[in-house]
């Protein structure tokens, strides 16, 4: 009788061994291979953010690829010479209009910005707080209850607030967003609502301080070991030692960050000097063009609880959320800019109202709500300061509603 090779025998026991494993650990303990929530974007880089979406679902949401003209070929993607090319280079910032909380995607601003001259138009940059994220749908949303309390309180029912906050966005990125969505449409009222992810994704997400949420992820796709990222989108088990590692590092990140006060202070005058250059930028070409421009400074949980002595922790400890948030303010009181902007970090200081707080940033309806309230003066005061512009912009001479 002829004995089995013994190498075939040992390539199917590791096989079958392996099959199993994977099985065991999707079905048993839940895991999952690698799924992306946020596509690749090839200016801002990254796009809006999708629940566990496979690549080709990525690729064809706002954004992505294919929403930009671009064919999938067998092993890659190309621009049909054929095809119909772009009217402007603004078409790759459209997709900020287009989130789920947005009421206006960027053929209704157009058609705002350039066909309707009486109009007048809020802009809005910023991250997830100011997309009205958590609200639970578009009416409830800050910046739709902000419109509704705007038309009434100036008497002006052609007056809209139009939304290019993105989820997960830093300054550098509504930087972006400002000159790619904004000035090309010539807005004469400009709301950037931020602060908090400059602070503290950074210490979240392996990225250094100013720098877009997910350039350690992408660094890491196109730099890293890439059989190892395609063997995490096949398998739950090699997905789970992959996250392992990068969530270890940034654990570690964050103990530093806790516990070596000459690191801490490196990392915050960094974080804070980065987001006021990049507001500072913003809000002079406002005064240059004659925009009446306003920066937002959004509240946060731990930075709240620590106003109503209580203990809410965040990805780094109150006590530094704390001494971020300080250093951040002082540095704003010395700004040439300080009139520009409106401090919403005490919106929620009472226990009632701290309630209101869905995650570690993000409010509910009543949240919500209560943001409008606090920026209405502000933005009422800004729209009846706006200089208004009687020439088109080159964006709007390319319309195509005209």
């Amino acid at each position: 009788m002829k004995l089995p090779n013994l190498t075939m025998v040992a390539v199917v026991t590791v096989s079958v061994t392996a099959v199993v494993a994977e099985i065991v650990a999707r079905l048993i303990f839940g895991l999952q291979p690698l799924v992306y929530g946020y596509p690749y974007h090839p200016i801002f880089v990254s796009g809006d953010y999708y629940y566990l979406a496979s690549n080709d679902e990525l690729a064809r949401g706002p954004g992505g690829p294919t929403a930009l003209g671009y064919e999938a070929d067998v092993l890659s993607y190309r621009y049909p010479v054929a095809a119909l090319p772009p009217r402007n280079s603004t078409d790759l910032s459209n997709f900020l209009f287009r989130h789920n909380r947005s009421q206006y995607d960027s053929n209704a601003v157009d058609d705002l910005a350039c066909g309707k001259p009486d109009a007048t138009v809020v802009y809005v940059v910023g991250g997830s707080v100011a997309q009205g994220f958590s609200a639970s749908s578009k009416a409830t949303t800050w910046h739709a209850v902000l419109e509704g309390m705007l038309r009434k309180e100036m008497r002006n029912q052609e007056l809209y607030v139009a939304n290019a906050a993105m989820g997960g966005f830093v300054s550098f990125q509504e930087k972006l967003a400002y000159y790619l969505a904004v000035v090309p449409r010539d807005g004469r009222v400009v709301l950037i609502v931020d602060s908090y992810n400059d602070l503290l994704v950074p210490a979240s997400s392996g990225t250094r301080p100013g720098d877009p949420y997910h350039l350690a992820v992408r660094f890491s796709q196109f730099f890293g070991n890439g059989f190892v990222w395609w063997l995490a989108k096949q398998s739950a088990i090699v997905n789970a030692i992959l996250r392992m590692e990068i969530e270890g590092n940034i654990a570690a990140n964050r103990r530093q960050l806790d516990e070596n006060d000459e690191i801490f202070l490196r990392y915050a005058n960094a974080a804070t000097d980065i987001y006021l250059e990049n507001t500072t930028e913003m809000l002079s070409d406002c005064e240059a063009h004659g925009r009446a421009c306003l920066v937002g400074l959004q509240p946060s949980r731990s930075l709240t609880a620590s106003h109503i002595g209580v203990k809410a922790d965040d990805v780094i400890s109150q006590r530094r959320v704390r001494q971020l948030y300080e250093i951040l303010m002082g540095k704003v009181a010395k700004s040439l800019y300080r009139a520009r902007f409106v401090d919403l970090t005490a919106s929620f200081d009472s226990p009632e109202r701290f309630a209101y707080f869905t995650d570690a940033v993000h409010p509910d309806d009543r949240g919500q709500k209560l943001l409008a309230e606090a920026l209405l003066p502000r933005v009422a005061e800004a729209v009846k300061a706006r200089v208004r512009r009687n020439s088109p912009t080159e964006h709007c001479n390319r319309w195509e509603g005209r």
